[in-house]
């Protein structure tokens, strides 16, 4: 006897039935309309509207009032209020113990229970006339000793509002490096600095005190270290293997702040290129520091 073939389609194929729903008048039996549906299709419709629903009360429990009766929302709130409105107790009660201070002290002071009498300093009038103003004590002799030795040794001394460029002979320069000049300051050539050759792996120190303005590399030039000085002085040390002091950092007048090296286009081999400018104007360093 041959088997049923519905009874032997799987679940899949189920699903994929398709069944009509058909609306029909109870009396004259007249079909009004007629859906056809399969059992993955209601799956879908009641999911989607599953979805939705959902989404639905999630927007009606957040956007209203609702969400204080969600479990746990109210606990945090009130938490949060207790706290904030401890501090703020705490603060009020100090600032009526300060009060209460204040109107006592005030009240102690009306009823002549407590003496805001100035005494009169010890030292009267005729012990300030003994006072030698003109006598120097050791230690200010010893300090002023101090700020001599300190100016007689300083490599900056000139008064900045007497400097100029005329008379920058006056300051003291340190040589950032000794070594042979192989190509001197040439503006005509747009060579504003000079080529000072040395042995690789030796140090750059700063010619003046002052402080690192820029700290960078580029293709031409290689690692570059700028120092900002006083009077309008700006010196510029190129074609260096290692920058030893970032921006902003300050350097006194024979620090290291670099590594002589060989990076950049335009270099050919461990040397320093070392400028030096006033007012945006490139001074010959040469006529104001010795390299060899």
């Amino acid at each position: 006897m041959a088997g049923n073939p519905t009874e032997k389609q799987n679940w899949r194929q189920r699903l994929r039935n398709k069944y009509r729903l058909v609306i029909m008048h109870d009396k004259t039996f007249e079909v009004e309309t007629s859906v056809k549906l399969s059992a993955m299709n209601l799956i879908v419709i009641f999911s989607t509207m599953f979805v939705v629903l959902a989404f639905l009360v999630y927007l009606l429990i957040v956007l209203t009032p609702l969400k204080s009766y969600v479990a746990g929302y109210s606990e945090v709130n009130t938490t949060r209020q207790l706290l904030e409105n401890s501090a703020t107790a705490d603060s009020l009660l100090r600032q009526m113990n300060a009060n209460e201070i204040y109107l006592s002290n005030l009240s102690k002071t009306l009823k002549g229970e407590l003496d805001t009498v100035v005494g009169r300093d010890t030292l009267t009038v005729d012990e300030y006339a003994a006072i030698g103003l003109d006598s120097i004590s050791a230690l200010d002799r010893a300090l002023r000793q101090q700020v001599e030795q300190e100016d007689l040794f300083s490599l900056t001394s000139v008064d900045p509002q007497q400097t100029g460029k005329e008379n920058f002979r006056s300051l003291h320069f340190f040589p950032p490096v000794k070594g042979t000049i192989t190509s001197r300051f040439d503006p005509g050539e747009d060579h504003y600095g000079l080529d000072v050759v040395a042995q690789a792996n030796t140090p750059i120190k700063a010619c003046l005190a002052g402080t690192v303005i820029d700290s960078y590399w580029n293709v031409e030039s290689g690692n570059v270290i700028v120092v900002q000085h006083d009077y309008g002085l700006i010196s510029m040390y190129k074609h260096n293997s290692q920058l030893l002091k970032k921006r902003g950092n300050f350097v006194r007048a024979g620090d290291v702040i670099a590594v002589i090296g060989n990076t950049g286009e335009l270099s050919s081999g461990p040397h320093l290129h070392f400028e030096l400018w006033h007012n945006k104007v490139a001074i010959d360093p040469e006529s104001l520091i010795i390299f060899n």
